[in-house]
C-alpha cells in the first residue's frame, strides 16, 4: 500500500471517527488531519495484538522477582559483613551464588518455552501462573527461615 492511498484511507476512516486520542486522550471529533490537534500525535490505523498476560507470563515474572531476591539478600549479606567488619559466612553465601545460577539457566529455558507452556490446557496454565506469583515470596520465606534457623 503506497503512503498516499494509506494516508487517504486514514483520513476516510477519521472522517467518521468521535474517541480519544491514544497518546493525550483528547476527544477527537471527526478530525480533517491524521496528527491530533492536542498532541501532535500522527493518527493511523492499524491491526495490533494486544498484550495479554499469559502463564508463561506471570512464571518469568516470578523467576525474575526470585532473582532480584537472590541479588537483594547476597548484596545485603556482603554489605552487612563489610559494615560490622566480621568475616563473611560462606554457609550462607554459597547457596545463594549456586540458587542465583540456578535461576539465570532457569530464565534461559524458560524463555525458549514460551511456546510449550502456552500450548498447556488451561488447569496447567493455572498452576503455572499461581507458581509464578507465589514462587518470589515461597523463596523470600525459604531464604529467611534458613537464616533464621542458622543463626
Amino acid at each position: 500500500m503506497e503512503h498516499t492511498d494509506k494516508n487517504e484511507k486514514t483520513l476516510s476512516f477519521l472522517a467518521q471517527f468521535e474517541g480519544p486520542c491514544p497518546r493525550c486522550g483528547f476527544q477527537l471529533h471527526h478530525p480533517v488531519s491524521t496528527k491530533c490537534p492536542e498532541c501532535g500525535f500522527a493518527l493511523s490505523i492499524t491491526l495490533k495484538k494486544p498484550f495479554l498476560c499469559t502463564s508463561w507470563h506471570l512464571f518469568m515474572f516470578g523467576l525474575v522477582a526470585s532473582l532480584g531476591v537472590c541479588i537483594d539478600q547476597i548484596g545485603l549479606h556482603f554489605m552487612a559483613r563489610f559494615y560490622q567488619g566480621s568475616p563473611i559466612v560462606w554457609g550462607w553465601v554459597l547457596p545463594e551464588l549456586f540458587l542465583l545460577i540456578v535461576y539465570f539457566v532457569g530464565i534461559f529455558f524458560w524463555w525458549w518455552a514460551r511456546a510449550w507452556a502456552n500450548a498447556l490446557g488451561h488447569n496447567a496454565k493455572l498452576a503455572i501462573g499461581a507458581l509464578g506469583l507465589a514462587l518470589p515470596i515461597l523463596w523470600f520465606n525459604l531464604i529467611f527461615w534458613i537464616f533464621v534457623l542458622t543463626f
